[in-house]
């Protein structure tokens, strides 16, 4: 087994770290979803146009490229759009556990595209984080905002899981490119949210708007590419769960939301059943391959 580069290892944590701001960094514009995701996406866009038009990437595309990154932009607009109600109407750490759910929903999903029967690890896997979603969860109450909010960032952790299958239709496209066109059509989608757009923004909010857009999206998504290209996927789908402690100690000590002993027990239990779904079929597979002299 070849060893792991530590600078690639500290690709990954920087890139984590940098992305588990994003809850809070949402929690402090005083503006909307729909304002915080078009910005975002509009400095993405201006990034990568650039280059995608220097390096000729958008000749030669079919018709049927361009109606899989319009998909995939759209998935990707709904799925930012939704985590950051998730964050906004609940809170940054609540928003954060939501979206981690998405390592239990790639594993039905995997096994529903692939028609396979699901194994038991899958099964405890979805069931634990079922149990921990109920204990973070502020309520079983649907009429309870942060609640539903709660379960609006679920339903976001599954169009995060989406996402990697449907990229994987297009992987003949380069990188750049599925990266541009997710974030190109997701603008358009903000777009039709044209009316709801608050400009009237102070220079505190427009600051971490900047730091969302550049730091947060295009620093952090590129650390990240690299990361989980070099990086074994066992081990970049474990490293991502380190968002969570980090997004729930910046959310108390910078927000000073409260971290009471259900919160964390369910946090614990989400992100150990997520860890559990990812790690036990690479164990079993191990365990099977023919020892090597």
């Amino acid at each position: 087994m070849s060893t792991v580069k530590p600078q690639l290892l500290l690709v990954g944590l920087t890139s984590i770290a940098t992305m588990a701001w994003v809850p809070v960094l949402i929690s402090l514009v005083n503006s909307n979803e729909a304002t915080i995701g078009l910005v975002r996406v509009l400095i993405a866009g201006l990034f990568l146009t650039p280059l995608i038009v220097y390096r000729k990437q958008l000749t030669g595309l079919s018709g049927r490229d361009w109606f899989a990154l319009l998909v995939i932009g759209a998935v990707f607009a709904i799925h930012w759009w939704t985590y950051f109600y998730a964050i906004r109407h609940s809170t940054p750490s609540l928003g954060a556990l939501s979206l981690s759910t998405y390592g239990i929903h790639m594993l039905w999903i995997n096994a529903l595209l692939r028609r396979e029967r699901p194994r038991v690890s899958d099964v405890v896997a979805i069931s634990l984080c079922f149990i921990g979603c109920i204990i973070v969860s502020p309520s079983l109450d649907l009429s309870d905002g942060a609640t539903i909010a709660f379960l609006v960032g679920v339903f976001s952790g599954f169009l995060y899981a989406v996402l990697p299958f449907l990229h994987q239709r297009v992987a003949h496209l380069p990188t750049s490119l599925r990266s541009w066109g997710q974030f190109g059509f997701a603008g358009l989608f903000f777009l039709f949210l044209w009316p709801q757009m608050q400009f009237s923004l102070s220079q505190r909010d427009w600051l971490l708007l900047l730091i969302l857009g550049v730091v947060c999206t295009l620093v952090a998504h590129t650390l990240w590419v690299k990361a989980t290209t070099e990086l074994p996927a066992a081990v970049s789908g474990a490293f991502y769960y380190l968002y969570i402690p980090i997004a729930m100690v910046l959310s108390y000590v910078i927000l000073d939301e409260p971290m009471g002993f259900a919160k964390l027990l369910g946090a614990a239990i989400i992100v150990g059943a997520c860890l559990f779904g990812i790690l036990m079929p690479v164990y079993l597979a191990s365990k099977k391959a023919p020892a090597s002299d």
